[in-house]
């Protein structure tokens, strides 16, 4: 599985508009963060194959952040501060599809297997989530998303610790 350069650029951005790490009280439970992933979901970077070839031009990285800003309102009624839903959101969203790539069944590089899930929760996903708790978050909201996207997946292979495995 090749690395996608949208959850780097996620995670750049998040720090970028907000240091927030605490996960709102509106935001409690796994569906509804795969719920706020959906709804923000889309490209940061464009890329050719598996190789990322840059950010999005300036005005549309100005235009998805400002729907991010828009969609997420709703969502966290308990966050009035339109930098910190999106760094909030970036958070998760990075979280979530980092993990759910990773226990999807198959992704455009090729199948996953076992050894590659152990060695991306291992190397990559787990250490960020010990210490991101909204990062973490959005790891355990994986297998909600894939269920809300109908898609299967798997968690072989996916160490027993990992949070994604909270709501497999």
């Amino acid at each position: 599985m090749g690395a996608d350069p949208n959850m780097a650029t996620a995670l750049q951005w998040a720090n970028f508009v907000s240091s927030t790490s605490v996960l709102p009280e509106s935001l409690r439970g796994t569906g509804r963060v795969a719920r706020v992933v959906d709804a923000i979901n889309g490209p940061l970077a464009k890329t050719e194959g598996d190789v990322p070839l840059c950010v999005l031009p300036p005005e549309e990285v100005t235009r998805r952040l400002q729907a991010i800003e828009r969609i997420t309102k709703d969502f966290m009624p308990d966050v009035p501060d339109g930098k910190e839903r999106v760094g909030i959101a970036l958070r998760l969203w990075s979280g979530c599809l980092m993990a759910a790539k990773t226990i999807a069944e198959g992704t455009r590089s090729g199948q996953n297997t076992p050894e590659m899930r152990t060695a991306i929760f291992a190397r990559v996903i787990d250490p960020r989530a010990r210490i991101d708790p909204v990062f973490l978050t959005g790891v355990e909201a994986a297998p909600a998303f894939k269920r809300l996207q109908h898609q299967e997946y798997s968690v072989e292979g996916v160490p027993r610790d990992s949070p994604v495995m909270k709501d497999a």
